[in-house]
């Protein structure tokens, strides 16, 4: 709807004859809202440079630029309508920072006269996105229709131009009078002749006699005949005759003295001086106001018995409550159906006890009256072109008198003229509302003066009623009328109350299918085949895929890729034994550890026919629990710790001072040796000791901003001698720098910690650290934060699957030496700088540990600078 409106406003534009400038804002705004873009810019051609001429949400410094150069250059260059995607957009400079952008190009008479640069396609979903081809051809579309533009606007000055010079010949019009006034005089039809500015230069007799004004009262003053909701169309018709166009045998309507509405046949033709030149215009107008009257009274007695057999039929052709409904007075309101200026249609809301306005169909004023019939008389569709029409197209009427008519609510218990239709079951009349009993409510919201109501009779029930008025014709609302409406009412009121149990039914699924779309769980039903049948939108989110791709698919392979049910699945056993089942999985591809409830269903036969499952990310809930375990294993570790290192650490002194000691005065070389053993196990001890004690006891770190590079840069010197010794090759792949706000001496124990772990599993392999920025990020992510990652990956041993879940556990190892700290302190440090650590491994194919850190943004900086 946006998309059409932008387009209906940029179309406008055309019969808009302003400044040139203003013209160009109004384009690039319009062009920007249907490209649903999020800004654009305009450049006219002038000396071989494009200038900036207006802009929409840029302020760019680029006023000026060389035609053949940039984005703008390859297009005009090129001659049509091109998208650019990021990667393209790099190597140009541009207005604005883009991620996709597209260029159409200015043509006039096949001579490229500047550019419109549209950039960021808004996506209300995933932020920018980039220009399709649709958007290219109404790009297209948009050359053509700007350019006109622009051409309108151009053509415009050189009018008002040319308006200046046509004054000069005004004078030259007086010796036109003479012969003007012989001419009207001589007619029974009314003749009138005007200047070009439409003053009144010449009123026959015949004039005075169909609209009651004397010569006397016209001549020199503005035509007064025209109302006031047709002086649009008559400006139209009037710049038509000024470039010698004759008009003939319009059927219209205009207003007497009197101020009564008569239809005419009007034809207008230019009057030109000795010269050639158009100095005014003359109209020969007929009454045609009785013949009309005859001509629709004699079509409407032929035709309205197959009217109604015809409308019956297709009016039931559709159960779709809002489209029968919009048929119904469509068919009251057209001039060859019940021919009504305006139709309200009320229904009974038995809930609330009221008459409710649902619908209505009409003008809402006398221009847009003038302007609908106009648009009628012109496409002469017929009325069973129209319905057919309304039968296929799907839209949401919103007009000013659909908006007043859902307003109105009248209760039951009153006892005005609509209400009494609907219980007494009756056809009411008010030819004058303020004379005659009426409805209150209706003529204070709808304006009108006369009216009549028509029961719409169900099975002998009133459901509702047709408010139906002649507001702007004043015609009066006869006997005729109101009895081929009731004849009418009678046939489709069955086919209204069809439509609305069907309606009612059809919401009612919508809000199930509503509600099942809305449950954050993931929501899935298979057939006993474990083919899927139906999922929610939850399902689809965790997947990643779309209904279609995911329809058909066999659950076991789409969920745990694999060839087979799992063994431990709630789904399988519901679907072998035929019970309702509950259990937890670990989905790997899911990102998570989900609850899954899997309830048989079963046929009247009581055969088995598929499960409805239930899958809840417990991911947090699991997360938690197990930090809640971690906490008091920590309670209880730095308790025992602190008892062992008051118990330990004395001893253990002691025992070092004394070895130290006993290593300086003793001089038999063995027993040298031997002491020294003892001094190196007793250093091993306390520093197990300290590490011990620094698990369990974290202190605050301080923290402060520097480069990963740097502290890669330091960690891979450190290692590299070490790497050698087991013939391993290292390779390292930066493809961003990134601040991180944290400790060096911390982070940098992390790194030597994961890379001597996997020089330690890897003989003779290749050991890659890899950073980058993260696309996809682990569900304990902070959504408001940036990440990077650091990938530390080998192609060692790899790691057990029964110890992957363990191995982040303080004391756990597989090795012959070593405590079981170090992944565990690398956790802990990477947790208190708001990190994230992962790892993925497959015994004798290797292991990668994932390290997901925040960006640190630099106040005014940017948070990511280009990389080696």
């Amino acid at each position: 709807m946006k998309e059409r409106q932008a387009l209906f406003e940029l179309i406008k534009l055309l019969e808009v004859y302003e400044d040139i400038e203003i013209l160009l804002e109004r384009l690039i705004y319009y062009v920007c809202q249907l490209m649903n873009a999020q800004a654009g810019i305009v450049r006219l051609i002038r000396n071989g440079y494009l200038y900036v001429t207006a802009t929409y949400n840029i302020n760019s410094d680029k006023t000026v630029i060389k035609s053949d150069e940039g984005v703008c250059g390859k297009v005009l260059n090129e001659g049509k309508v091109k998208k650019f995607n990021k990667s393209e957009l790099e190597k140009y400079e541009l207005d604005i920072p883009a991620y996709s952008a597209i260029c159409i190009p200015l043509k006039m008479q096949q001579e490229n006269i500047g550019t419109i640069l549209v950039y960021n396609k808004l996506d209300s979903e995933e932020g920018f996105g980039e220009f399709t081809q649709e958007d290219i051809e109404v790009g297209e579309l948009f050359s053509a229709i700007a350019s006109l533009i622009i051409l309108k606007s151009l053509k415009f000055r050189e009018l008002k131009e040319r308006e200046i010079q046509n004054i000069k010949v005004m004078a030259q019009i007086e010796e036109l009078k003479s012969y003007l006034e012989s001419l009207i005089q001589s007619s029974a039809d009314a003749i009138i002749a005007t200047d070009l500015n439409n003053i009144v230069t010449a009123w026959n007799k015949g004039a005075e006699n169909i609209f009651g004004y004397t010569k006397e009262e016209v001549i020199g003053k503005p035509l007064a005949v025209i109302p006031d909701f047709l002086h649009e169309m008559e400006k139209i018709y009037f710049e038509r005759v000024k470039q010698d166009e004759t008009l003939k045998d319009i059927e219209t309507v205009m207003i007497t003295k009197e101020n009564k509405i008569i239809e005419v046949s009007l034809t207008m033709s230019p009057i030109k001086n000795s010269r050639g030149e158009i100095v005014g215009v003359s109209r020969i107008i007929r009454d045609i106001t009785e013949k009309k009257k005859l001509e629709r009274d004699l079509i409407r007695r032929n035709e309205e018995l197959t009217k109604i057999l015809f409308i019956s039929s297709a009016v039931r052709s559709t159960l779709e409550l809002n489209k029968l409904l919009r048929m119904i007075l469509t068919v009251i309101t057209m001039g060859e159906g019940l021919g009504f200026n305006r139709a309200v249609l009320f229904l009974v809301d038995e809930e609330s006890n009221t008459l409710r306005g649902v619908m209505a169909v009409g003008p809402s004023s006398y221009e847009e009256a003038w302007h609908i019939w106009s648009s009628m008389s012109r496409e002469k569709k017929t009325l069973f072109e129209v319905l057919d029409e309304l039968s296929t197209k799907e839209f949401e009427e919103d007009s000013f008198l659909e908006r007043l008519c859902k307003n109105i609510s009248i209760s039951l218990n009153d006892n005005t003229p609509i209400v009494r239709a609907i219980k007494e079951k009756k056809v009411f009349n008010i030819r004058d509302a303020h004379k005659e009993e009426a409805d209150p409510v209706i003529i204070q919201q709808l304006g009108s003066i006369a009216y009549a109501v028509v029961p719409l009779i169900s099975k002998d029930k009133a459901i509702g009623a047709v408010w139906v008025d002649n507001l702007y014709t004043r015609k009066p609302i006869t006997e005729q009328d109101i009895n081929f409406l009731k004849g009418f009412a009678d046939q489709v009121a069955g086919a209204i109350e069809n439509a609305w149990i069907f309606d009612k039914v059809e919401q009612a699924e919508k809000e199930l299918e509503m509600i099942f779309n809305s449950i954050t769980d993931l929501i899935y039903y298979t057939d006993e085949t474990y083919t899927i049948k139906k999922v929610n939108r939850s399902f689809l989110d965790a997947v990643g895929l779309k209904e279609n791709e995911v329809i058909g698919k066999k659950c076991f392979k789409l969920i745990h890729k694999t060839n087979y049910p799992l063994e431990e699945c709630p789904h399988r056993k519901a679907m072998e034994t035929g019970i309702s089942q509950v259990g937890e999985l670990e989905e790997n591809y899911l990102d998570g550890v989900y609850l899954l409830s899997s309830s048989p269903i079963f046929d009247k036969n009581g055969n088995l026919i598929g499960t409805i499952n239930v899958a809840k990310n417990i991911t947090e809930l699991r997360n938690l629990k197990e930090r809640i375990i971690s906490m008091e294993k920590m309670a209880a570790l730095g308790e025992m710790a602190a008892k062992v290192a008051h118990e330990i650490r004395n001893p253990l002194l002691a025992i070092g001072g004394f070895a130290k000691r006993l290593n300086k005065e003793l001089k038999d070389g063995k027993s040298q040796e031997y002491i020294k053993i003892i001094i190196e196990e007793v250093k091993r001890l306390e520093r197990i000791l300290n590490e011990i004690l620094s698990f369990v006891k974290p202190y605050p770190i301080a923290k402060e901003s520097f480069e990963i590079k740097q502290l890669v840069d330091d960690v891979v010197n450190f290692v590299e001698s070490t790497l050698k010794d087991n013939n391993n090759e290292f390779k390292l792949m930066i493809n961003n720098n990134f601040t991180v706000l944290g400790n060096y001496d911390k982070l940098k124990e992390v790194l030597l910690n994961l890379i001597s772990n996997a020089n330690e599993a890897t003989k003779d392999g290749l050991i890659t650290l890899k950073i980058q920025k993260a696309d996809k990020l682990p569900v304990e992510a902070d959504a408001d934060k940036e990440y990077f990652i650091i990938e530390v990956e080998d192609t060692g041993c790899g790691i057990e699957k029964a110890n992957l879940k363990r191995i982040f556990d303080p004391f756990f190892t597989t090795k012959t030496t070593g405590t079981g700290l170090g992944l565990a302190i690398s956790k802990r440090i990477v947790e208190e700088h708001g990190g994230i650590i992962k790892v993925e491994s497959e015994v004798n194919k290797g292991t990668k540990f994932k390290v997901y850190l925040p960006i640190h943004k630099e106040q005014g900086g940017d948070n990511e600078n280009s990389g080696s």
